[in-house]
This record gives C-alpha cells, sequence and structure tokens, in this order.
C-alpha cells in the first residue's frame, strides 16, 4: 500500500464515520470536505474518490473494511504518525484544542491497530462536524472556498497564502482565477517530462508577466505555487474548462504560443510537450490552424516532435 492509498483510505473511513446515524445533511456535507482538505496531496482525481463515498450511505460492513485497511495500511512508524496526525486534525472542533484523551486513545487504537478506533473516532467526528457545519449557509463563503479547493486549487491555495501575510493581490478577482488555472496548464506542459527546470518555470513567470502584467513577484509566487501543485496532480479536464470560461478566443490564442514557448524553455520541444498542447488547444474550443500558428511560433530544427 502506498502513501496516497493510506492516505484516501483514511479519507474514506472519515467519510464513512460521518454516515453512521444514516444520513449526511448539506452543511455536514460541506463541513466534512473542509476537513478532507486537511488531507495532505489529494489529486482531483483522488477528490472524486472521496466524493463518491459522500453520495451514498456507507454500511456498517464497509465502515469496518474501511477501519481494517487503514490499521493494516500501518505498517511503519511514519504511517502511524501521519494517522495520529490526520486523525488529530479531523476530530478538533475548530477554534478549539485537541481533546488530550480523545488523541491518547487514538493513539493506543493505532499502536495496538484495535477496532476500538471506530468508537473512539464517532463521537468527536461527530462533534467537529456540527461544529462547522454551523457556519454554513446558503451563501456561506466557505462554500464558495469547496468550489475553489476542488476547481481550482492553485487560486485556493494562492488566496490563503495572500490572506496568511495579510496581503491582498493587485487584480481582480475574475482575473486572479483565470490566472491560476493558466498556470495549472503552464505546469502541466513543463511536468510532461516529470520534472520542471529552472528555465521553464522562468517561461511560466515571464508568459504571466506579459499576457496578465502581473508584477514580477506575484508572477513569480504563482508559478512555484502551480509547480508544486502539479507534482502532486492537477484535474485537467477542470483546468481546460475553467479557463475557456473566463477567456476570450484571443486571449486563448495568446496562450497556446505561451505554452509551446514553455515547452521549448528547457530543450527542444518534444512529441509528447505538442500532443499534450494539441489537447489543450481542443478543449479551449480553438480551431486546429491555431494550433498549427502557435507550433510555428517554434523554429523547426528546435521542434523535436515535429
Amino acid at each position: 500500500m502506498t502513501n496516497k492509498d493510506f492516505i484516501l483510505d483514511l479519507g474514506k473511513l472519515m467519510i464513512g464515520i460521518a454516515w453512521t446515524d444514516g444520513e449526511l445533511h448539506p452543511e455536514e456535507i460541506n463541513a466534512l470536505k473542509e476537513l478532507l482538505f486537511l488531507l495532505p496531496d489529494i489529486s482531483g482525481e483522488d477528490w472524486r474518490q472521496l466524493e463518491l463515498y459522500m453520495t451514498h450511505a456507507v454500511t456498517d460492513a464497509e465502515r469496518e473494511e474501511l477501519l481494517d485497511r487503514v490499521l493494516k495500511g500501518i505498517r511503519s512508524a511514519g504511517e502511524k504518525q501521519l494517522a495520529l496526525d490526520t486523525l488529530e486534525k479531523l476530530v478538533t472542533v475548530e477554534g478549539g484544542a485537541a481533546n488530550a484523551e480523545v488523541i491518547e486513545s487514538i493513539r493506543q487504537d493505532l499502536d495496538s491497530k484495535s477496532t476500538g478506533l471506530l468508537a473512539h473516532l464517532m463521537s468527536p467526528l461527530r462533534k467537529t462536524l456540527k461544529s462547522r457545519a454551523s457556519h454554513y449557509t446558503g451563501t456561506s463563503s466557505r462554500e464558495g472556498r469547496i468550489e475553489d479547493f476542488i476547481k481550482n486549487t492553485i487560486y485556493y491555495q494562492l488566496t490563503s497564502e495572500m490572506q496568511n501575510q495579510g496581503r491582498t493581490l493587485s487584480f481582480p478577482e475574475a482575473e486572479a482565477r483565470k490566472i491560476c488555472l493558466a498556470a495549472g496548464l503552464m505546469a502541466h506542459i513543463a511536468w510532461v517530462d516529470n520534472e520542471v527546470c529552472h528555465r521553464e518555470r522562468e517561461a511560466m513567470s515571464l508568459g504571466l508577466q506579459q499576457l496578465w502584467n502581473l508584477p514580477k513577484e506575484e508572477a513569480e509566487l504563482i508559478t512555484e505555487m502551480s509547480h508544486t501543485r502539479i507534482m502532486h496532480g492537477l484535474d485537467l479536464v477542470r483546468l481546460t474548462s475553467g479557463f475557456c470560461k473566463y477567456t476570450t478566443v484571443e486571449e486563448r490564442k495568446a496562450f497556446l504560443k505561451c505554452l509551446f514557448a514553455i515547452a521549448n524553455a528547457a530543450e527542444q520541444t518534444s512529441n509528447a510537450e505538442i500532443e499534450e498542447i494539441r489537447g489543450i488547444a481542443i478543449s479551449l474550443e480553438l480551431p486546429h490552424q491555431e494550433f498549427i500558428n502557435a507550433k510555428l511560433t517554434i523554429p523547426r530544427e528546435e521542434r523535436g516532435g515535429l
């Protein structure tokens, strides 16, 4: 079992416990989603798996199976600590300190791989959900933050970081959402070979500055966030559909040329990079000729793929 499998099983177990009384109200689902954001390195694909467990009630047998998988997944001190740290966050009421007695019970259950863990988690998790659910209304800004996390993770991280620093962005919210989606697509192309070098990061930052007049500092911050996030996975379908929604045809044409510049920043543009950009062009609803025009901005001798 990989760490990712183990993390997902932890998340599924939390959802299963939330279903203990046989129902999940919309406010509880939103609160549960916010708690699940605390799980490390969750990608768009992983999130879809977790969402499946939120749409239908989890049975007692399924809960027992999830618990068994979590306990069997603890094969090292590192995995045990990961489980303890994660569960501690999930059972801590917002704004309050962790209940030392509950945490100690969880620690002992993990040490002995006891099935008593399920009983020790039920009450505190339900209390945590109730506390967080009380904040949600139909127009809650928190609910919007959930959508940001799911559909535009880089924007979520950017605004969170700026908030933590007590700073505000120098451009409007809609522009920020668009730029973060663009940065995710840029990072996707840079990551085709499973590595993002400094020249590719420079090309990404430059592209953000040139296309949307971003200050260099903010362009570099968004570039770094997208570079870090792409290593853990981003949902390409949501990136392209969101970017298409926020941009004009002319913006998308210019952006396609920027993607080729990023692909060509480190070495010759590879066939794999060309095909990825071709797929993005289709998703952005651009004619094939626009893809050809963008590709031709790279000299033939530097197009290793074609």
